[in-house]
Parts: structure tokens; C-alpha cells; sequence
């Protein structure tokens, strides 16, 4: 696409010509504001191109054969004219495959008048994107057209070349077409892709993830693979900083992993994805820019520190600790080194290590609070700069307590974990609460709260407590804030609670009242799929028999109520946001007996359902009590995640799979009817199977 942009006047040229960006994110698009500022930012820094593809812009995707409303045009005009006197390549992506009819000519037709609208407008460079959309042909005509496997390549291929040689080059748009096809992540040939090889324009230039979906590493046989693969030229789409998938989280630090060996390499490019905050996004950016410039002499530690200090600047010192904490690539791995080996010898007992880890988290509160220029980045960082310093505080507490264990210094710990925990931003979460509550059990002292009160029967051999039922919590081996806040939950509905991670038949067979967490592994699964108590579950799904697939939807907040008289449905109608923030959500593809209460947002797949005692399950069993399905997913009822409404939810959820459910249809009866198959625009990286043992994919 933009390979033909020179390098500026007397300078050698880069090893990669295109070095740019693609806002191709999922959730809330940048605004105008923010396009025209990251224009300039690219131009000082050495990028060259900006693809515009927000997923979110209805315009370019959901709605792509609608016309802009000529407000929105003159500002897309504004960017290609602003990109153009940067030097800058604007490329207007359209993304036409979720509802595009391949066999119909009106659709061509109005793929073409979209881009005549935006070419009349200024813009003078497009592309094609086919991700994200279904992997196959699915209407009549077009498996007529097209038959066999891959078919959706040929069409695809066909569709690129046509808008090549009607569209582009009557108009004298003579650049290679950016292409990103539905097949765009591994190495591997595919029938997709060997069909897409045989149709579409020789000189396209393939947008390629990489090996996966987000990736720690590209190497060169990845690149030369997966170019054999397409027989075409790769840009890299880099899903780096891209967070679309996990928005509570920042990545801040220095691209890495990338290859050096590119001299003779069939890749043209490299187009990062960008956070959904794009002031931040500008400190990893930078090391995008520094590595696509010349990958041999690229240092990315150096890189980071420049980086910090142009974005920064006499700021940067107290930005520091918590770029440094929020700078691990890729999301796996861990958030900070040096402080995950602090916590592990503090709780090892070894010597200096807990001065080592009080300095560590006294610089990040202390930075974190006193942080206050420049003021636009410092804006988009506050509510990680405000969950930093909270955190960095819940870990000292328990530092402390190591050292002094005072019932006011257990207090004292606890609610500064439970305000760590009150933020929707993930600063050090996964690192800060395991330590606080290792340090909280060392102390033998039960907690006082619902949570510590419903759990205290755990202990024991399972019986009513005091004439309470008893709950038994099926979840992993690890405590978290998820399973204290449910079993909090179920203390406060008069449940003595039994929380195991490995039940025994006695214990099954004494509960009143199953929950099974996203912790519970495939054996204590087995142990309670058949428990004749009510069951409630947001995890195992299929083996518990409540639907035929099930799968994590990342980035979710949202579920629609489709029957508000069902009693799960807390007296809640229409559209419900059940988290403070995007997260994952977890639907199914339920069985025909199953009352569905509620559907996820944008898609009919149910989020909330129930089976009434005596219904017909989805594996052929019959249901010996009631069975509830809902939408929660790894962090479970966490405080930093659920809204008011999200949890009145699960608490009527709850109440109705504890009472007796509404009666199982007769025999050929059957609920109103709603679409419950996984949808076939699957977002790329946005569901995990739940059925099967994959690691998570993640969106462009």
C-alpha cells in the first residue's frame, strides 16, 4: 500500500518502508481529536501510514453499504488531508464480509459507490478487510458459485480483484491493495488460503498477525512461511498494544520479539495496532517506530526510555513505576520480573527480600500519587495511576503484617486489599492479592466479614451448620477476590459455605446448593455433573451438561433480558450492563428445554439461562434439580468488575436455581424460539471454546 512512500531527504532508507498504524481495535473508537493529534505524533516519530479501521464505526463495518453523513466525511476528508501534508499514507479500510452477498452484483455495486463517496471526499488510499467474518460460504448461491472447501477465499480473491481493476485503476490509484483476509493468523497453507492465492490480484500485500492471533515473537521462517502460504507480500499487523481484548489493562513497554532478519524478507511493512487509549499508546508506539526504522541496531530498553521522555518529558520520573509494572509483552507473561521474584522471596523468607519488595512498592504509591504532568497523558492514565498507588499500599500492609501479625494490622491489611481491589484498572493484580491473601492465611485468623463467616464451615466434614444449608463452591486451589465475593454471596442468602477444589461424594451428596467456578478443574467437575442438588455454574458448561458448546466472549459488558417475568431476571428489562467494564462473558448453546433469560448484546446466544427440574439437558440427561447457566467469567462476582444490576442478576439467579423452577415443557413444546448457535462472525480472538483446551485468542 504505501510502499511507495519515499524515505525523508537524506536519510538511507528504513528497512521497513510502511511503519505505521492500524486503529483496528474493538470498543470505543479514538475521536477526531485524537486521529488528528496521532497524525502529528507519527510524523515527528518516523511512522508513515495510519489505517483507518475502527471495528466500532458502524460505517466501516456493520452498516459498511450506508453513505457517511456528510458531518462524519468532512472529518474523515480532514484526516486524509491532514495525513497528506504530514507526509502520511491515510488508507480508508472497508470491511464489508459480515453480511456482504459475494454472488449479488448490488453488493459489489455498493461496495464501490461506499468508496466513490470517500474518493470524491480526498481520500486517495483503500483497503479491503475480511476479518473477523465467517470462515465459509454459507448462502445458496454463493456455494453454487463457489463450491468446495475455501470457497470464502475465492469469493474474496474475486471480490479484490474486481475493485482493483474497476475501481482503483480507472482512478489512477495504482498502489498494491492492503488485503486482510479472513485466514490472517499462522504459517500454514489452507484451503482458504490457497484459493484466495488463485483470485486475487497478484500484487495485493497480505495483513498478517503473525504466527497467532497477538504473539510474543515474529521470526523470519514465520514470515517466509506464512508469505509461501498467501504466494503474496505480508504486512505485519502487529496486535501490539492493542487491549481491546483485556481494556482494564495497559502495555506500555518497548515492542519486543520481533525479528531482525528482514533484508530480502517478503515483508513489506509493519502496521501496529494501538490501544483503545491513545494518548498511552504513543510511549509503545515509539518503539514500533525505532524497530521498523532499522531492526539491527534496535535496543528496546533504550527504546522505552526515549520514549517515556518524549512522551513525557519532565514527567517522566513519576510515570516510571508504573510504565515499568504495565510493561510486560506479551499479556502472558509476567507484569514485573524483578517484583514477582521480591514477592516469592519475601514469602520465602529471605533475607533483604522484603526491604527489596517495601522499596519496590513504596516508589510505585508514591509516584503514582504525585503524578501530575504532562496533564493530557496523565489524564488518560488516572485510573491506573489511582489503582497503582492502591495497590502498591494493599502490598505493604502485608509486608508489615509478615512482620508484626496485630489483629489491627490484619484489619488494616484487609481493607487496603479490599480498596486495591475496588478498581476496575488492572494494575499488578495478578501479582499484589495472591500475595496479600498468602500473607492474611499465615496469620490462622478467620476473616471476620460474610465472606470469612460463610466460609469457616469449610473446615469440617459437610452438615447443616447450625440448621443453615449448606453451599458447596467447587473452584480452584488458589483463594480469589472472585470466589470470596460469591462465597460472601451465598453466606449473606444463609448458606454455610464448603469450598472445595476436589469435593468427595460426601460432600456432594450434603450440599443443598452447587456453585462451580471458572477455578474448577475437569475431575471436580465430573464429581458434582450429577449432584442432586441445584446447580449453578459460569464454568464447565458442557461436561456439566448444560449446553451443547460454550465459549468466553472477551471485551463483553452488555446482556439483553429476552424474558424480564422469568424470575432470574431480578425485575431487569431490555439492555443491562453487568460490568463496570469490558470483560469476559460467558455464553452457550443451550438445549431446547432451557429458559433463556438472557442473550449477549449484538448476538442471540444466551448469557442466562436456566433448566427447570425434570428438563431434558443438551447431553440426554435428565435434570435431577434445577440447573442455572450465567454469564461470569474468570474473575467471577470481583468487586472491581461487577455493576449493581450484573449482580442483582446473578443473586436472582441464584435464588431461582435454589427454589423450585418453573415446570419443564411438555413433550414438543417449546420456548420461544432463539438463535442459540455460536454465530458464525466468530471475532477473531473474542470467544475461547470452553469445551476445548485452547489458549485464549484475542481481537486485531
Amino acid at each position: 500500500m504505501s510502499a511507495l512512500i519515499p524515505s525523508p531527504a537524506g536519510q538511507p532508507p528504513p528497512v521497513l518502508s510502511t511503519r505505521g498504524t492500524v486503529e483496528g481495535f474493538y470498543g470505543p473508537p479514538w475521536s477526531h481529536a485524537e486521529r488528528l493529534a496521532h497524525l502529528e505524533f507519527s510524523a515527528r516519530v518516523g511512522l508513515n501510514a495510519y489505517v483507518y479501521a475502527p471495528k466500532n464505526d458502524p460505517y466501516h463495518r456493520a452498516r459498511w453499504r450506508h453513505r457517511y453523513p456528510a458531518p462524519d466525511l468532512a472529518r474523515l476528508a480532514e484526516l486524509a488531508e491532514t495525513a497528506r501534508a504530514l507526509g502520511i499514507r491515510f488508507t480508508y479500510a472497508i470491511s464489508p464480509g459480515l453480511s456482504m452477498r459475494f454472488a449479488e452484483e448490488v453488493d459489489y455495486q455498493a461496495l464501490t459507490a461506499k468508496a466513490a463517496q470517500l474518493h470524491d471526499a480526498g481520500v486517495d488510499s483503500f483497503a479491503l478487510f475480511f476479518d473477523d467474518v465467517p470462515a465459509e460460504l454459507t448462502r445458496p448461491e454463493e456455494v453454487d458459485r463457489w463450491p468446495g472447501a475455501g470457497a470464502a477465499g475465492a469469493a474474496h480473491g474475486e471480490t479484490c480483484t474486481r475493485f482493483v481493476a474497476e475501481f482503483l485503476a480507472p482512478r489512477g490509484i495504482r498502489e498494491p491493495l492492503l488485503v486482510c483476509p479472513t485466514d490472517y493468523a499462522g504459517v500454514e497453507e489452507t484451503a482458504y488460503r490457497r484459493r484466495f492465492a488463485a483470485t486475487a490480484p497478484p500484487d495485493v500485500v497480505v495483513a498478517w498477525t503473525g504466527h497467532d492471533i497477538v504473539v510474543g515473537e515474529v521470526s523470519r521462517s514465520d514470515i517466509d512461511k506464512a508469505s509461501a502460504s498467501y504466494r503474496r507480500r505480508l504486512m505485519l499487523w502487529d496486535n501490539f498494544p492493542v487491549n481491546d481484548f483485556e481494556p482494564s489493562r495497559l502495555f506500555l513497554g518497548p515492542l519486543t520479539g520481533r525479528t531482525t532478519e528482514l533484508a530480502g524478507s517478503p515483508l513489506v511493512g509493519v502496521l501496529a495496532n494501538p490501544m483503545i487509549q491513545a494518548v498511552p499508546s504513543r510511549i509503545p508506539l515509539m518503539s514500533v517506530a525505532d524497530w521498523a526504522r532499522d531492526p539491527d541496531r534496535y535496543d528496546p530498553a533504550a527504546s522505552a526510555r526515549r520514549a517515556l521522555d518524549a512522551a513525557a518529558g519532565a514527567g517522566a520520573e513519576h510515570l516510571a513505576p508504573l510504565v515499568g509494572v504495565c510493561g510486560s509483552w506479551p499479556p502472558s507473561a509476567e507484569p514485573d520480573a524483578e517484583l514477582v521474584r521480591a514477592v516469592a522471596d519475601t514469602l520465602a523468607g529471605r533475607p533483604g527480600a522484603a526491604g527489596v519488595l517495601t522499596g519496590r512498592l513504596t516508589g510505585l504509591a508514591r509516584a503514582c500519587r504525585a503524578a501530575a504532568e504532562p496533564e493530557p497523558l496523565v489524564a488518560a492514565l488516572r485510573p491506573w495511576l489511582v489503582a497503582g498507588a492502591d495497590m502498591a499500599a494493599a502490598g505493604l500492609a502485608a509486608v508489615r503484617l509478615l512482620d508484626t501479625a496485630t489483629a489491627d494490622a490484619v484489619e488494616e491489611t484487609r481493607r487496603a486489599l479490599a480498596r486495591a481491589e475496588s478498581h476496575y484498572a488492572d494494575v499488578l493484580r495478578a501479582v499484589v492479592p495472591p500475595f496479600v491473601r498468602e500473607v492474611l492465611d499465615r496469620t490462622g485468623q478467620p476473616d471476620p466479614g460474610p465472606a470469612g463467616q460463610a466460609e469457616r464451615h469449610a473446615a469440617g466434614r459437610p452438615a447443616r451448620a447450625k440448621g443453615r444449608p449448606v453451599a458447596l463452591l467447587v473452584t480452584g486451589e488458589r483463594r480469589t477476590a472472585g470466589d470470596e465475593a460469591v462465597a460472601a454471596l451465598l453466606g449473606e442468602r444463609g448458606y454455610a459455605v464448603c469450598r472445595r477444589h476436589a469435593p468427595g461424594p460426601d460432600e456432594v451428596a450434603a450440599a443443598s446448593l452447587v456453585v462451580v467456578t471458572r477455578g474448577a478443574d475437569g475431575p471436580a467437575i465430573e464429581a458434582v455433573a450429577h449432584a442432586g442438588a441445584p446447580l449453578l455454574a459460569w464454568h464447565g458448561l458442557v461436561p456439566l451438561g448444560l449446553a451443547r458448546h460454550s465459549e468466553v466472549l472477551l471485551a463483553r459488558d452488555r446482556v439483553r433480558i429476552v424474558d424480564p417475568a422469568d424470575p432470574a431476571a431480578a425485575g431487569l428489562a431490555d439492555v443491562v450492563s453487568v460490568y463496570r467494564g469490558p470483560a469476559k462473558l460467558t455464553v452457550a448453546e443451550v438445549g431446547p428445554d432451557a429458559q433463556i433469560v438472557a442473550l449477549v448484546v449484538d448476538e442471540n446466544r444466551p448469557a442466562l439461562f436456566r433448566y427447570p427440574r425434570g428438563a431434558r439437558l443438551p447431553d440426554g440427561t435428565v435434570a435431577p434439580a434445577p440447573r442455572v447457566g450465567v454469564f461470569l467469567g474468570a474473575d467471577g462476582l470481583a468487586p472491581w468488575l461487577m455493576t449493581a444490576d450484573g449482580r442483582a442478576l446473578v443473586v436472582a439467579a441464584l435464588d431461582a436455581c435454589a427454589a423450585r423452577g418453573r415446570p419443564a415443557p411438555d413433550a414438543g413444546e417449546r420456548p420461544d424460539a432463539v438463535a442459540t448457535g455460536p454465530a458464525a462472525n466468530r471475532q477473531r480472538g473474542a470467544s475461547q471454546p470452553e469445551d476445548l483446551p485452547r489458549v485464549p485468542e484475542v481481537s486485531l
